[in-house]
């Protein structure tokens, strides 16, 4: 070993200053072992430190699924100490039994990864459920085999509650505490996931009328009642049924493995049970109900094409009087297109002046002479030609376009009055048919008057004529309606009086004018007896109510000669003259005996 002198020279060292050379490295080694050590173990305390005052859970576990060390928080969370968890294993705590079947059941998800990271539910030491959010990590030794497994997690269950309450307001229904509509469409949705093959049958169910109760009875009434019938409808059907509030008064029903056969047997216990009278509010109230039916897959692959089929069904059981159950049929889906058509094609008809207003003449019996006309709408499509009402009304009356079709008519036919007395006819007055959808609008009344006082028309010119389900299912407001539009002059007529749930009271509790007997009493006459006592009894009655009484669809002398003999006041029908286009209707009308103009 040789030194370097301060002078630069070299030479040889000498024993002793080897020796003591050797005592300083050995010294300097072991000055940095020590400095090593500390800083080791600093490291270690400073990291059981973080372990230990951690707010998330720490846990660890061995190969054997044996607990080594918990730290403080997992306490906290599990109310289990560190005593009564180490050297235990984790199928004999059940606090932590899910992390047992995690870690070591054999399709566990960490037989192929390294790590997992989820959420867990198990329960506190007092039993109560709590939920957690958990990372897992595999430790392995220096011999790269599996020694160990750690598990931090943290307390995750107020907005685990959380997220379960605002799911629950977001698919359950308030009132009747049943899934609502987006909590069917889920269910629905996942049982097409599951399965498009295997039957099952969707009931839309519609309760009758419902808004005649919430008007009469007040709506807590009304919230009661929906109450007592989810709950019976709930008993009804078996645990495995998916039943829903799907609208104000509409519930949805889904039931699985379930044919068209064995839907409709279920459908007509459904509606068994809701005939049945409830006391509410010390009140025996009975309604009934419609139901649309449509089965997968026969009538849809999809939740989409199901539910769209269900609703038409339903919509057919409620036209065609409701309290009934309607199967879904290729039919309806040809109605739908139609209507569907007529709607969009009625929308231009209103702007481009398609609709024509055709008037059948009204005249006296006892004399002849003409007195008025009934005014009927029409409707030349470009392309169909002419369509009839009751091809287009119905649709008008959904959509809503029925009421500015209605003052429409209503103008229409006041100008058609006011041009026939220029014309030296006198004043005749003309009747315009009143939908009920036409009382829902606020404005009836005043647009009314607004369009006799424009036109400059008496309103004893103008008679509007209702149908008998708006006198069956009138409101409080209706019936001021009605009241306002006699107050300001106008004629009241009862169209197809006898067709419907007719009664003489009716016409006592409105303020009625005249009745129209339908043409389907008048069309057997002379040949049927029941017929002919029908009519001559309703006139009789009319008469002694001092109620003018109009026959329609007098189509023979026969039918006229009864008719004159018991007193009937009006007729109209094609024994006279068949619906007239307006810009015919002066010249056609010359044939008549002219009234003298008051």
């Amino acid at each position: 070993m040789l030194c370097l002198e301060q002078s630069g020279s070299t030479r040889e060292w000498q024993s002793d200053e080897i020796a003591f050379a050797g005592e300083l490295a050995d010294q300097f080694a072991q000055v940095i072992n020590n400095h090593n050590r500390r800083a080791a173990t600093n490291a270690l305390h400073l990291f059981q430190r973080a372990v230990e005052q951690s707010a998330n859970a720490f846990l660890l576990v061995n190969c054997n699924g044996v607990v080594e060390y918990v730290n403080p928080s997992f306490t906290a969370i599990t109310q289990y100490s560190s005593d009564e968890v180490s050297g235990h294993k984790l199928s004999e705590l059940p606090a932590l039994e899910n992390l047992n079947q995690l870690l070591l059941e054999a399709n566990s998800s960490l037989t192929n990864s390294n790590s997992w990271q989820g959420e867990f539910k198990s329960r506190r030491k007092n039993l109560e459920p709590y939920w957690g959010q958990l990372s897992i990590s595999k430790v392995y030794g220096d011999n790269r085999e599996l020694t160990h497994y750690i598990g931090i997690y943290e307390d995750i269950t107020q907005s685990k509650l959380a997220q379960q309450r605002i799911e629950r307001l977001a698919y359950t229904d308030n009132l009747t505490n049943l899934g609502n509509r987006p909590a069917f469409i889920r269910n629905l949705d996942e049982r097409f996931v599951r399965d498009t093959d295997t039957p099952m049958s969707l009931l839309l169910v519609d309760i009758d009328n419902f808004k005649r109760i919430n008007d009469s009875l007040g709506h807590q009434t009304g919230d009661k009642l929906l109450i007592s019938l989810a709950r019976r409808l709930r008993n009804t059907l078996s645990p495995s049924d998916v039943l829903a509030r799907f609208a104000s008064n509409e519930f949805a029903v889904l039931l699985d493995n379930t044919d068209q056969e064995a839907g409709q047997a279920t459908a007509s216990q459904v509606l068994a049970t809701l005939d049945k009278p409830m006391f509410v509010d010390n009140q025996l109230i009975s309604v009934t109900g419609s139901v649309g039916l449509a089965c997968a897959p026969l009538h849809g692959r999809d939740p989409q094409t199901l539910m769209k089929n269900a609703g038409l069904a339903l919509h057919k059981a409620k036209a065609n009087g409701k309290h009934q159950v309607q199967v879904f049929t290729e039919a309806l889906n040809a109605e739908a297109s139609y209507k569907l058509f007529v709607e969009n094609n009625l929308r231009r008809a209103l702007t481009q002046n398609e609709l024509e207003v055709f008037y059948q003449p009204k005249l006296c019996l006892l004399t002849g002479r003409l007195l008025g006309m009934e005014a009927l709408l029409r409707w030349n499509h470009p392309e169909k030609g002419m369509i009839r009402p009751d091809q287009f009304i119905s649709v008008a009356e959904e959509t809503g376009l029925i009421i500015p079709i209605g003052k429409w008519v209503a103008r229409q036919s006041c100008r058609m009055s006011k041009d026939l007395t220029a014309a030296g006819f006198g004043n005749l007055q003309v009747a315009i048919n009143v939908s009920p959808k036409q009382f829902s609008d606020p404005e009836l009344v005043s647009s009314i008057a607004a369009i006799l006082r424009e036109e400059e028309l008496d309103p004893s010119l103008l008679e509007l004529e209702l149908t008998e389900g708006l006198l069956l299912e009138a409101t409080e407001d209706t019936r001021q309606q009605l009241d306002s539009l006699k107050k300001l002059g106008l004629s009241l007529a009862m169209d197809d009086f006898g067709t419907g749930y007719s009664s003489f009271s009716y016409l006592k509790k409105f303020p009625i004018d005249v009745i129209k007997i339908d043409r389907s009493f008048i069309r057997d006459i002379p040949d049927d007896e029941d017929d002919m006592e029908i009519t001559s009894a309703v006139i009789a009655m009319a008469h002694n109510l001092k109620l003018k009484v109009v026959a329609e669809g007098i189509e023979t002398a026969a039918q006229l000669t009864f008719l004159r003999r018991h007193r009937c006041d009006v007729g109209q029908g094609y024994l006279f003259d068949k619906p007239i286009p307006g810009e015919e209707l002066i010249e056609k009308l010359k044939r008549y005996p002219r009234r003298p103009s008051a």
